[in-house]
């Protein structure tokens, strides 16, 4: 009987120790994550935490060559991104909030001057969206209201969605 009397001591006293114990929330540790091609090269870096990507995720051409930059909050693509030719030079700048395109978009030719811009509010087109030949003159511009067509070369354009006429 002393040995069972014992034996019910330390588990008594063992279950007291670690239920005393105070335990420490698991703060999620950032991962990093690769992508590759089907050659090995690189294609994508970024890092994600308790499984959301965060901060910033760089795509790359399959010579290496830098391709995009993207950032990210809590698993939602925000702020400035820029994607790029093959050569460096920069292909568009968009801007996110909350996952969703939200303010202007320029798109530039290769050779560096601007081709179109565009506003986006919630992912819809809200604004001016003009283009440019690759010499620089306007050669369209529209107006939109929440991916409603409103105004081209400021003439305005009935749309029964809006109700402009």
């Amino acid at each position: 009987m002393p040995n069972n009397l014992f034996s019910v001591a330390l588990i008594f006293g063992s279950a007291l120790f670690f239920s005393s114990c105070e335990q420490t929330p698991q703060v999620p540790q950032p991962v990093d994550k690769t992508e590759k091609y089907g050659t090995g090269a690189v294609s994508r870096r970024y890092q994600e935490i308790g499984g959301k990507k965060e901060g910033l995720m760089t795509d790359y051409y399959s010579d290496g060559r830098l391709k995009a930059e993207r950032r990210f909050e809590n698993d939602q693509q925000t702020g400035r991104t820029v994607l790029y030719y093959p050569d460096g030079a920069i292909k568009e700048v968009q801007y996110y909030q909350n996952g969703k395109k939200e303010g202007g978009d320029t798109l530039f030719y290769e050779n560096g001057r601007v081709q179109f811009v565009v506003e986006f509010h919630e992912e819809k087109k809200n604004g001016y969206l003009r283009k440019w030949s690759p010499e620089g003159e306007l050669v369209f511009e529209a107006r939109y209201v929440m991916d409603s067509l409103v105004e081209v070369k400021g003439k305005s354009v009935r749309t029964d969605s809006v109700g402009v006429k």
